[in-house]
C-alpha cells in the first residue's frame, strides 16, 4: 500500500472535497484525482462516490477511513525510529540567521547541545532573501525569521521562538543617552537609520508605517548597507535607529539602548523549517523550543 496515496485519500475523505484537499496538500486537483484513482485500482475497490458537487465514501472507503489512522501512526513512528537509528556522532544540524537575533538563539543552542551532545551544529549567516532560498532548498535545516515574513509561506512550517521589543539606539553622547526610556516625539528632528531590506528582518515600509502611526516623523531617512555600518553611523552621532533589545549585550559598548515608551513595538521571531525537511535533529530542536514555550 502506497502511504502517500493513503494520506491523500484521508485528506479527501476528511474534507469530502477534492478542492479543499488539493489546497491542503499543495497539489493540483487533477493530480490528486489521479492519485486517488490509482489508489482505488491498487486496492481493487472504489473508495469514493463522486459527482459535480459532493464526495461521499463507499463502504470500503468508510472502512479505510476509520481503520487507517492507527496504521498511519504505526507507519509514522516506524519511519521516525528508522531515521533516528541513522543518527550517529557527527550528524549535523544546520542553522541560518541574519546575526541580528543571535542572543536568544545562543541560549537555545546551549540547551540543545546539552540534550544532544552528538549532534554537530553548523551556523550560517545570510541576508533575509538568502535565508529563504537556503531554507526552501534544504541547504539549512532551521532559520529564524519574523512572523510576518513567513506567516503566508506555504512551503514552510513555523512556531513562535521569542518576542522581542524594539529599542531606540543612539550615540552615547546623545542628549537623551542618560535615559533608559524615551518617547519617539522626543526624537522628531533626528536622522533615522535603517538597514537595507535584504539585510534586515524589518522592512523600512513596516517600520516607518509603525512609527508614523505613533506620530513620529523623522527629519531624514538613511539606509545603511549592514548592521555594522548602522552601528558605526549611530555611534558617531549621525542619527538614531531601532534594534532588537536582545542585541544590547553585543552592542552596548558602541551605542546606548533605550526602551521606546510610545509607540511600544514588539516583533515575534519564529523558528522556521522546510515542510519537507527529514533531519531528526530538526524535530528535536523544534520539540525543545515547543516544550520551553509551554513551560513559560
Amino acid at each position: 500500500m502506497d502511504i502517500s496515496k493513503l494520506k491523500a485519500f484521508m485528506c479527501v475523505a476528511k474534507w469530502q472535497s477534492f478542492t479543499k484537499a488539493a489546497a491542503e496538500l499543495y497539489i493540483s486537483q487533477p493530480a490528486l484525482s489521479k492519485k486517488i484513482s490509482d489508489f482505488e485500482k491498487e486496492l481493487g475497490a472504489p473508495l469514493l462516490i463522486r459527482d459535480n458537487r459532493t464526495v461521499e465514501l463507499t463502504d470500503a472507503g468508510k472502512l479505510l477511513y476509520n481503520e487507517a489512522p492507527a496504521f498511519l501512526t504505526i507507519a509514522d513512528n516506524l519511519e521516525r525510529k528508522v531515521r533516528e537509528l541513522s543518527l550517529r556522532p557527527g550528524s549535523r544540524l544546520s542553522i541560518g540567521c541574519t546575526g541580528i537575533e543571535t542572543g536568544r538563539i545562543a541560549r537555545a543552542i546551549d540547551r540543545f547541545r546539552a540534550a544532544y551532545p552528538d549532534v554537530s551544529i553548523i551556523m550560517h549567516r545570510y541576508t533575509v532573501p538568502e535565508l529563504k532560498r537556503m531554507l526552501l532548498t534544504n541547504m539549512v535545516d532551521i532559520v529564524f525569521q519574523t512572523h510576518f515574513e513567513v506567516e503566508h509561506e506555504p512551503e514552510v512550517h513555523s512556531i513562535p521562538f521569542c518576542r522581542d521589543e524594539l529599542a531606540v539606539v543612539m550615540s552615547k553622547t546623545h542628549p537623551l543617552a542618560h535615559l533608559d526610556e524615551v518617547r519617539m516625539d522626543q526624537l522628531q528632528n533626528e536622522v533615522y537609520f535603517g538597514i537595507q531590506p535584504q539585510q534586515d528582518h524589518m522592512p523600512f515600509s513596516y517600520m516607518i508605517n509603525q512609527l508614523c502611526e505613533g506620530g513620529y516623523e523623522p527629519k531624514e531617512i538613511q539606509v545603511a548597507s549592514s548592521l555594522e555600518d548602522l552601528l558605526l553611523s549611530v555611534s558617531c552621532g549621525l542619527g538614531i535607529a531601532h534594534l532588537f533589545m536582545q542585541t544590547k549585550v553585543a552592542n552596548s559598548g558602541m551605542v546606548h539602548y533605550a526602551r521606546c515608551r510610545e509607540p511600544n513595538m514588539e516583533l515575534q521571531i519564529d523558528l522556521v523549517w522546510n515542510r519537507n525537511n527529514n533531519n531528526p535533529a530538526t524535530r528535536w530542536f523544534r520539540e525543545l523550543v515547543q516544550k520551553e514555550n509551554e513551560e513559560v
